[in-house]
């Protein structure tokens, strides 16, 4: 996943957050937190990256 990719990625999982605390969900509060898992993964390939 590229750097734009995970941008993008996260962005959409804010707005998945927003729409579950409005109480108009698109996604439960589990598959937010699997969708950040995996965004956090593709991260560690640029933990070190100046």
């Amino acid at each position: 996943m590229t750097k734009l990719q995970i941008i993008s990625r996260l962005w959409s999982a804010i707005y998945d957050l927003i729409f579950l605390v409005k109480g108009t969900p698109t996604k439960t509060l589990e598959e937010i937190e699997t969708d950040l898992d995996i965004i956090e993964y593709a991260c560690r390939r640029y933990a070190d990256d100046p």
